[in-house]
């Protein structure tokens, strides 16, 4: 009996605990419906992802994401999904429900993480933050459409809503000032001529004009006479005087205050910034030093590799490669280039993309500080992506190349390629369809370099050393981002290391020394994912199928090195499973 009372205490102890339990924790939640409410709940805060996905009741929005208000709003919505999760059965869940899950809490953690931070104090920089970038958007350039009269309008309202960000820009870096966390001076002082070049006489010269150059055919002329009323009165009564006062604070007020250090280190609380953004970077557990003494021993293999290339060059006195003197045949260069690697593609991948892309040289308000990149095509194809090939060789040496390895990381099969199958695949859910983790993008771009080999790109010696180089140059990052941010270096030291042209590597360490661990990501994926490969190709032997690798790769989109490890360790244990 006294056993039966026993029994009896502790299974009603236990029935008490389980309901004092699911009261504190409450039910369990279903992870797709999680999700959809999620993906509905913070639509608001992207506004220009909604507008690429045809919401268009967001088309006038834009977003205020450096306001107390917004951030508040969106660290709230980070931390309640964060606690939901934990509600979500993981044993329960399929293979893909488990990629979900894991991605969706790693977005929430850096969500709740990067919000705690002093990151928007810090809202403006010379390599790419919105005053740079919002003139793309009014080019007609971007994501905000320009083929309806109400599309031309609700810019307008973008156009308001950039104010009130450049407003609140300005509100933060006089607190930054105050609490002594400032941009570098070095770098903000390149921030200067390009607002300049916003700053016009003519409202008809203004970047924000150029929709107006090109009304749809379908517009009679009292819409064409009304929107560019309206647009000239904007361009001269907001933009320019938003611009103009931007500038005058940077140039009077910022400045002066900016810090004459160059990494985070040297900033209250700069180190656990720094410490963050390595984390967010590399979706890795290793250390500022773990990566520092990666990049040391990678430049020094590489730099191996180059010398025993070049001595092959100079042995062998392969001619110099095709050089161009204009921007028109250089991009015809590019274009060449363009049909010999599409058409080799199906060699190594077997899903391609609806979304086509073009090649553009970058707008000469943007060259002499922002390097060769990629954006991105619309979810539905109908707007290509783009690769913005950085043309200012031209103007200072008279002549410029092809790079092979350029094109194969911007466009296809790197940025282009990956993005636009991520971006159209509709299997996702809406917040992976747009999500983007540095180290898995740039690190699939870089290794998208190497397979220049495999497809025939790389014939010529001299095309094979401007890979080498590039790739030096990433792993050199490595070492220049840690040693500014972490160890005390200069920009000089920082510059010495880097090489190459002087232009060039002053534009890369300015933009590292803006961008905190950034430049981490592309060498660390790259690694990563060459490693995966070497795995695949030793567990399945002869069984190795390179196209299958790839799509398997990319067919879940971008997510965390370590979700990508597991899931492709998965694949390869089925393949290998797999009856021959």
């Amino acid at each position: 009996m006294k056993r039966l009372l026993a029994l009896a205490i502790v299974l009603a102890l236990a029935i008490a605990s389980e309901a004092c339990a699911r009261r504190a924790t409450g039910p369990t939640v279903s992870l797709p419906e999680l999700v959809r409410s999620y993906d509905r709940e913070v639509t608001p805060y992207y506004p220009l992802t909604a507008s690429e996905v045809g919401l268009d009741q967001y088309d006038r929005v834009f977003a205020n994401d450096i306001g107390a208000q917004y951030r508040e709003g969106l660290r709230e919505l980070c931390a309640r999904y964060r606690q939901d999760l934990r509600r979500v059965d993981r044993a329960a869940l399929s293979a893909g429900e488990l990629l979900t899950h894991d991605i969706f809490e790693n977005r929430l953690d850096t969500c709740v993480e990067s919000l705690g931070l002093p990151w928007h104090l810090l809202p403006v920089n010379q390599a790419g933050s919105w005053p740079t970038r919002f003139p793309i958007l009014g080019m007609g350039r971007g994501s905000h459409p320009f083929k309806t009269v109400r599309n031309y309008e609700d810019f307008l309202g973008r156009m308001d809503g950039f104010v009130v960000w450049v407003d609140t820009a300005i509100e933060n870096m006089r607190v930054g000032i105050s609490r002594g966390i400032t941009q570098p001076r070095d770098a903000m002082v390149k921030l200067v001529p390009q607002l300049d070049a916003h700053i016009v006489e003519d409202p008809r010269a203004s970047a924000f004009y150029e929709p107006l150059k090109s009304f749809p055919a379908s517009f009679d002329e009292a819409a064409r006479r009304s929107i560019t009323e309206r647009y000239l009165e904007a361009i001269e009564r907001k933009i320019v005087p938003t611009y103009r006062k931007l500038r005058a604070f940077v140039q009077d007020e910022y400045i002066p205050r900016c810090r004459t250090s160059y990494g985070l280190a040297e900033i209250p609380g700069g180190r656990d910034m720094y410490r963050q953004a390595v984390r967010v970077a590399t979706t890795t557990g290793l250390s500022p030093d773990e990566i520092f003494e990666l990049g040391r021993r990678e430049v020094r293999r590489l730099r191996g590799e180059i010398d025993a290339l070049r001595a092959e060059i100079a042995a062998q006195q392969d001619a110099e490669p095709v050089s161009y003197q204009d921007v028109e045949t250089l991009l015809r260069g590019y274009g060449e280039l363009r049909a010999s690697v599409e058409a080799a593609l199906p060699r190594l991948f077997g899903r391609f993309p609806r979304a086509g892309f073009e090649v553009r040289a970058i707008e000469a308000y943007r060259e002499l500080s922002t390097p060769s990149s990629y954006q991105g095509s619309s979810p539905d194809g109908t707007r290509p992506g783009v690769f913005y090939l950085n043309t200012s060789e031209l103007r200072s040496s008279g002549t410029a190349r092809v790079s092979r390895s350029l094109f194969l990381h911007e466009a296809v099969p790197g940025h282009h390629l990956q993005l636009a199958l991520q971006r159209e695949n509709r299997q996702l859910p809406g917040f992976r369809r747009f999500d983007w983790f540095i180290a898995f993008g740039e690190g699939w771009a870089l290794y998208a370099e190497s397979l220049g080999h495999e497809l025939g790109v790389y014939q010529a010696r001299h095309d094979r050393l401007d890979a080498l180089i590039g790739e030096r140059f990433r792993a050199a990052r490595l070492v220049v981002d840690v040693g500014l941010h972490e160890k005390g270096w200069t920009r000089e030291q920082a510059i010495d290391f880097i090489g190459g042209r002087r232009e060039n590597a002053e534009r890369e360490v300015e933009r590292y020394m803006v961008w905190p661990a950034q430049a981490l990501g592309y060498h660390i994926g790259n690694l990563r994912i060459r490693a995966l490969r070497t795995k695949a190709e030793a567990a399945l032997g002869a069984a190795f199928d390179v196209r299958a690798f790839h799509d398997e790769l990319l067919k879940d989109g971008t997510m965390p090195l370590s979700i990508l490890e597991v899931k492709m360790d998965r694949w390869i244990e089925a393949r290998r499973r797999k009856p021959s």
